[in-house]
């Protein structure tokens, strides 16, 4: 019986885990299983789902660098089993990568903790939460494939047009360029107990949020 079944999906694979085995099991298998498979997936870049069983942290970090010490792989990022969200964000934030216009981007792996700080003057990914206590500047978007909880500054030499979205921002004060603003669970989008992908961006000269989604994105002033 396989314990591990790697299926592919139109923005990366997905990687069905048996939820039964244990987990050493299912180490040696990945590893043979993405061996055979290496020259197949080349030096993409691919967004990874874990199916089947619930992994923790360590376990997931584990996995992924499993994949990535055993083929060329990189891996953007993690995704649940909400499809039609993560797809729908996943989707999104290929976009603004693709478009990040003169600043260029960079990936950061895993989350930035209380008391730490990235600074870059580039746009930015990070593949995990940004804590409370923790700060992060970009000269460009930062984009958060996890929740928003510390401080942010996008767009920090002045680039009003730069913008910062994440699966969930949860009260923090988010800076765009020469814009701040207290995020507030009482304010508009963030009334929402549901966690949903949001964009926060400068409209009108003053910071705004919106859920993203396809009809929010056409209408982005940017």
């Amino acid at each position: 019986m396989n314990t591990v079944m790697i299926k592919s999906f139109q923005h990366g694979i997905r990687v069905k885990l048996d939820p039964e085995a244990d987990f050493e099991t299912i180490y040696t298998e990945l590893i043979e299983k993405f061996n055979a498979s290496a020259k197949f997936f080349g030096k993409a870049r691919l967004v990874i789902a874990f199916e089947g069983r619930t992994l923790s942290e360590e376990e997931e970090e584990f996995l992924v660098n499993c994949i990535t010490e055993n083929t060329d792989i990189t891996v953007a990022c993690i995704i649940g089993t909400d499809e039609n969200l993560d797809h729908q964000y996943v989707k999104a934030a290929s976009s603004f990568a693709e478009n990040g216009g003169s600043h260029g981007g960079q990936f950061y792996k895993g989350s930035v903790k209380a008391g730490e700080s990235l600074e870059t003057d580039s746009s930015l990914i990070i593949m995990g939460d940004v804590n409370v206590g923790a700060s992060v500047s970009a000269s460009g978007n930062i984009i958060i494939l996890g929740t928003l909880y510390g401080h942010v500054h996008a767009g920090c030499f002045g680039d009003d047009k730069s913008f910062v979205a994440a699966l969930d921002i949860k009260p923090t004060r988010i800076r765009i360029a020469d814009y701040s603003e207290m995020i507030a669970e009482k304010s508009g989008i963030f009334l929402r107990n549901k966690a949903v992908p949001k964009i926060v961006y400068v409209k009108d000269d003053r910071i705004t949020a919106c859920a993203i989604t396809s009809d929010n994105l056409s209408n982005l002033p940017f």
